[in-house]
Order: C-alpha cells, then sequence, then structure tokens
C-alpha cells in the first residue's frame, strides 16, 4: 500500500480492528499473522494494554519499517558509525 497519509489512516483504522492490520495490508502476511497471534495471547496475558503495545507495533513496522524497540533504543536504529563511516567515504 502506498505511503500516504491516507494509506497511514487506513492502516491506523485496522489496527483498531485488529493486531498485524497494516502489516497484511502491506502485503507481508507471515509479519501480519504473527502480530495477531501476538496481540490475542498478549490481550489476554496483559490486558488491552499488551494488545495497544502489539497494535502500536505493528503500525510502527509497517509505516517506518522499524519495530518499536530499534525506535526506543538509544540510536533511534539507524545505521553503525562503521557503516556512516563507509558510506560517507564512498561519496
Amino acid at each position: 500500500m502506498q505511503k500516504s497519509v491516507g494509506g497511514n489512516a487506513i492502516k491506523l483504522v485496522g489496527e483498531s480492528v485488529a493486531p498485524g492490520t497494516s502489516l497484511l495490508l502491506d502485503g507481508r502476511i507471515f509479519a501480519g499473522g504473527a502480530h495477531l497471534l501476538a496481540g490475542f495471547w498478549a490481550k489476554a496475558a496483559l490486558g488491552p494494554v499488551g494488545l495497544a503495545l502489539v497494535c502500536m507495533n505493528s503500525y510502527s513496522s509497517a509505516t517506518t519499517g522499524k519495530s518499536l524497540l530499534k525506535l526506543a533504543s538509544k540510536d533511534g536504529g539507524s545505521e553503525s558509525p562503521a557503516e556512516t563511516t563507509s558510506t560517507e567515504e564512498a561519496q
């Protein structure tokens, strides 16, 4: 699906229906199915907060390509300094 405001809005609405919907809309069937199962398990184990976390992770993965853990990490999931240096030298 397109990376546009409308496409992201549809993904967000889909996540409110079932976790993993945004990934399924992107054609990532395995990841979407895994988030669907994880969402139901998280709701049973942790309640609505667990379900919300799985939905947010799915939406984040579909829109940015990074999970919540990568986004929350110290470097924000960016390239390592060694990769950045080699990329800058190539230019």
